[in-house]
């Protein structure tokens, strides 16, 4: 088992949270002493509060979040509405405690590897810094495809290595695109593809790509 992973997705809303909160139950479960970190946010701490009860460890929000911006928008604008500067230093230095303490730790990102962090520095550079294999969290629906192979091919461009993909939330009944997507997008990377609905766990004894 390596130190950790790095859950980010192919857009915002997509249900990165969901899907580590499920991780960290399953890792729970095993008896695995977990850490969670999700390095910024803006808007709120809910996250980070949902990551810390899935978990269970006695972390608080503001040090499982330690980058916070007030509105909900892009790191980088959200920093340049607030007049404040984007503390990387502080995110690598609780990076390290996370390391440190657990056994392996959950990273959340914040939207997709896009989304701007700072002036010339995206979530991608964020995880080619923390060094984790990435678990990429992608919609069921029409589109996913695309959105999924250009987030694929963005992180391999970068050497990263991606351990999987997991095809999160409700499939529409009238999308007859979701009977397929799984396969293709399996076919297409070459990757393990896991389809989650609400409400589902992972079992990481079946699963066990997520964490090894």
């Amino acid at each position: 088992m390596h130190k950790g992973i790095f859950v980010t997705a192919t857009d915002t809303e997509v249900g990165k949270t969901y899907v580590s909160c499920r991780i960290l139950e399953s890792l729970k479960s095993l008896g695995v002493k977990c850490g969670c970190f999700k390095p910024v946010s803006t808007g709120d701490r809910n996250d980070a509060k949902a990551l810390i009860k899935s978990s269970g460890i006695e972390e608080s929000a503001e040090v499982v979040t330690p980058e916070f911006f007030k509105n909900p928008m892009s790191p980088y604008g959200a920093s340049l509405l607030e007049n404040k500067k984007f503390n990387l230093k502080k995110i690598e230095k609780t990076f390290d405690y996370f390391l440190n303490k657990y056994n392996f730790t959950v990273v959340e990102g914040v939207g997709g590897i896009m989304v701007p962090l700072k002036k010339k520095f995206f979530v991608s550079d964020l995880i080619k810094i923390f060094n984790l294999p990435i678990i990429v969290v992608a919609r069921h629906n029409l589109g996913t495809i695309n959105h999924t192979l250009l987030t694929i091919e963005k992180l391999k461009s970068t050497n990263q290595k991606v351990l999987g993909i997991i095809l999160n939330g409700n499939k529409n009944k009238n999308d007859i695109s979701v009977k397929s997507n799984a396969k293709l997008i399996k076919q297409l990377t070459k990757l393990p593809v896991l389809e989650l609905g609400y409400n589902e766990k992972i079992d990481l004894r079946k699963t066990k790509w997520i964490i090894k």
